[in-house]
């Protein structure tokens, strides 16, 4: 069994006991070692969640990360990716940076309708979302645009597009620009059934991280976990004599 679904599964335990929040922390090493098989890593993601929204078939879950660059839009997009091919999820990958675009950009996505813009016109939602090949992953890219529009997020039509997108899919991942630079993820953490904080391992203080984690639970968002991402492992130098 993975290690880091038992550590995990710890966590999920610790908390059932204590009647704390406790944050799932997931030892993730992914982009650094080739040796870890990302899709085992991500299934075992897949399989916490489930123990975190066991009543729930059709679920919204959030990727976060404090500041660009902790590798938040990978984690995402390799989440939603397994979750469609090797779980059978009909799944939508929603880019909702709009600074960036992300994902929209590494599936060469281009269209003249992004989420939001369905948000506001939703006789237009199935402009907004696009098929990746023959497979049962979707994409809804973002808006293009940095103007900020926090009417988007207070507005009704905003969980009457989640009710809907939900009927149709089984996964909604949202990957979020840094709240470093946006405060959307936070205006979104609410309405979503989860949030996952990305963190990246040895450059982003834990002190951050818990800051983040309790301002995502102030506005109402359920924290599921946080992943360590680019976690580092040492070989100390005696080692090395023997290698």
């Amino acid at each position: 069994m993975s290690k880091i679904y038992e550590a995990l599964q710890q966590a999920h335990r610790e908390k059932k006991t204590s009647g704390k929040s406790v944050e799932a922390i997931i030892p993730q090493n992914l982009l650094l070692n080739e040796k870890v098989d990302m899709g085992e890593e991500m299934l075992s993601l897949f399989k916490v969640i489930d123990t975190r929204l066991p009543d729930m078939k059709n679920r919204v879950v959030q990727f976060i990360g404090s500041r660009p660059g902790e590798g938040t839009s990978t984690i995402a997009r390799e989440f939603a990716r397994i979750a469609a091919e090797r779980i059978g999820q009909r799944v939508l990958l929603v880019d909702a940076d709009r600074y960036e675009g992300t994902q929209s950009k590494f599936y060469s996505v281009q269209s003249q309708r992004s989420w939001a813009q369905a948000i506001e016109e939703p006789a237009d939602l199935g402009l907004a979302i696009h098929r990746v090949r023959e497979s049962s992953l979707f994409i809804s890219p973002a808006s293009n645009t940095g103007a900020p529009t926090p009417e988007l997020f207070n507005s009704p039509r905003f969980e009457e597009f989640w009710a809907s997108i939900k009927l149709n899919f089984d996964l909604v991942v949202i990957d979020s620009p840094a709240l470093a630079i946006s405060p959307d993820a936070f205006a979104i953490a609410s309405k979503v059934d989860g949030v996952i904080l990305v963190v990246e391992a040895e450059k982003s203080k834990w002190r951050t991280a818990r800051y983040v984690r309790e301002q995502i639970e102030r506005v109402g968002g359920n924290m599921l976990g946080i992943v360590f991402n680019k976690r580092r492992y040492y070989i100390p130098q005696s080692i090395y004599k023997h290698l």
